[in-house]
């Protein structure tokens, strides 16, 4: 019986990626309970499984993956790297047409890849199957070595000096170590009063996975956990002893973070926020932001959301003498989103920037002149820091996964191809083109060129005003009903059009929303594309709301 080959690319798009998608015991696992399948590894003298230990459970180590029926990996593909023909499964970061990206998309469709993404795998109940909490935790630990080293800077020691950065460690166990040895000399030392007692680190997103990782990090330190409620009174008793034998966490919600704008006491509901969020007010950084010394954020954002901390709101804060914020550790790394000041990324060799609240610059290196300075880490690749915890979650997720991959016949049509239908659902490109599913990335990609020429038609949010012009909200299952194909083409045919905002739901399961900006000469044959895509929408069950 003629094996079928499953490889294994060693990663290249930074020094820094030591993970593997599928450590050595998982290829075990998958030979020996699919002896047709033999796995292929690329050599690699960083990676976190050595090559002897792939060859010792009976994988090929070898640079030619051609033979392969797939091949795995974990970040983006160099564009000379694709192999003609060929089905990969990994990370493109493509599935909203990230402009940066849409030349490695470009290269799929040219060299006829069959393209399955992690982003888009989800179990029966909407869950995205690979991912993880490691952003969460390896921000925290690399953070609290950077905070030990900036009170340092201010001729404060602390034990948070103890603490080494993530990549130092073999794994989560050893770095929890660390924290405990740290933690435990707060209890025994104390924390001096000139590091600005109490130490208050307010997560944000704490219920999410990446916030879930913060908060299982934090634990580590011995913490004492606290309301939103209970940070005033914290605040308000600066020389209470016990503020020196413990570092407090406060976990945010959602709910603590914004409230409805006419309805102060309407309860309040995710599934509200998401769908209707310009019906919201932040409130965060008045309530609680004052009372705060670390900011660890892990929300979930996007541009539809209002911000919860703003440059001018963090000015006002610094000017009112009313600020404790001494440092934010920057998990998802919205560039210039939840929180406005995040004004670039980091790396693991230079993991933080300071930023100046006044003048609202930067500089990256501390400067002891400047006091009202807030240290930003802003590390946007976190995962690859803890790489053996990782790969070990990344392969029992993948094991069961990738046999359908070598089973499958990627010559037929997507739905006679062998794959079960969670991966089908994974598939962007086939054949030369963009599976159904994916079809709104060509859409998208018009858009940011249109959005381009349109940079100077300003400002967007006048449109309304004008006769000529209208703004509508759509809301459905734009992307996974091929709705937004058929509203998009149908706008084209009639009339100009700009998109402000599109936010594609994480699953499935989630819907989508659209702000979509039409406008004609003649205001008559504008209301009547219009009225053609109300009916339209209203046939495809999309919700339309006028702006």
């Amino acid at each position: 019986m003629d094996k079928l080959y499953i490889g294994i690319r060693a990663e290249d798009k930074s020094y820094w990626e030591r993970r593997t998608p599928i450590p050595p015991h998982d290829c075990k696992y998958i030979m020996e309970k699919h002896p047709q399948i033999q796995m292929v590894v690329q050599p690699s003298t960083k990676r976190i499984f050595t090559d002897e230990q792939y060859l010792e459970v009976g994988c090929l180590v070898q640079e030619d993956l051609s033979q392969c029926k797939g091949i795995v990996c974990i970040k983006e593909i160099p564009l000379d790297k694709y192999i003609e023909g060929m089905t990969y499964l990994h990370w493109s970061h493509t599935i909203k047409a990230q402009p940066h990206n849409m030349p490695a998309l470009d290269m799929m469709l040219k060299k006829n890849i069959r393209h399955l993404d992690y982003e888009r795998i989800y179990d029966e109940k909407g869950v995205n199957t690979t991912a993880f909490p490691y952003a969460g935790i390896a921000g925290v630990i690399t953070f609290l070595n950077e905070y030990g080293k900036y009170l340092l800077k201010r001729d404060i020691a602390t034990p948070f000096l103890q603490i080494g950065p993530t990549y130092q460690y073999f794994n989560k166990k050893d770095a929890y170590q660390a924290l405990n040895v740290a933690g435990q000399a707060i209890k025994d030392r104390g924390l001096p009063k000139e590091a600005g007692l109490p130490i208050i680190i307010g997560v944000l997103g704490s219920t999410g996975l990446c916030g879930k990782g913060s908060m299982e990090a934090l634990s580590n330190l011995h913490v004492t956990l606290v309301k939103p409620s209970e940070l005033k009174e914290l605040v308000n008793t600066p020389n209470d002893p016990k503020h020196r034998r413990t570092v407090y966490v406060c976990p945010f919600k959602t709910t603590d973070l914004v409230r409805h704008q006419e309805d102060y006491d309407k309860e309040f509901t995710s599934a509200d926020y998401y769908n209707h969020p310009n019906q919201y007010t932040p409130v965060f950084h008045t309530k609680y932001l004052p009372y705060l010394t670390i900011i660890v954020n892990d929300i979930y954002w996007d541009h539809k959301f209002p911000r919860y901390i703003t440059n001018s709101q963090m000015r006002d804060l610094v000017q009112s003498g009313k600020s404790r914020l001494q440092a934010v550790c920057d998990v998802t790394c919205d560039m210039e989103g939840s929180i406005q000041f995040l004004k670039k990324y980091t790396t693991p060799d230079n993991p933080v920037y300071y930023y100046e609240p006044i003048s609202e610059s930067i500089h990256d290196e501390f400067d002891v002149k400047s006091p009202k300075d807030i240290m930003y880490m802003s590390i946007d690749f976190l995962p690859s820091q803890l790489p053996y915890d990782a790969s070990i979650d990344f392969g029992i997720a993948l094991r069961d996964i990738v046999p359908h991959l070598a089973y499958s016949d990627a010559s037929k049509p997507l739905e006679e191809s062998g794959l079960p239908v969670f991966l089908q659902n994974a598939m962007i490109t086939l054949h030369g083109q963009l599976t159904h599913k994916f079809q709104y990335i060509t859409h998208l990609r018009n858009i940011n060129d249109q959005l381009k020429e349109a940079e100077s038609f300003q400002p967007k949010k006048a449109l309304k005003k004008v006769p000529s012009y209208l703004a509508i909200k759509l809301t459905g299952h734009l992307f996974d009903t091929g709705a937004i194909n058929k509203i998009l083409s149908l706008v084209q045919s009639g009339c100009k059009f700009n998109i402000v905002d599109i936010q594609a739901g994480q699953s499935d399961n989630q819907q989508t929303s659209c702000l979509l900006q039409l406008y004609s000469k003649n205001k008559g044959q504008l209301m009547d594309e219009v009225d053609k895509v109300i009916q339209l929408c209203e046939s495809l069950e999309i919700q339309v709301e006028m702006e």
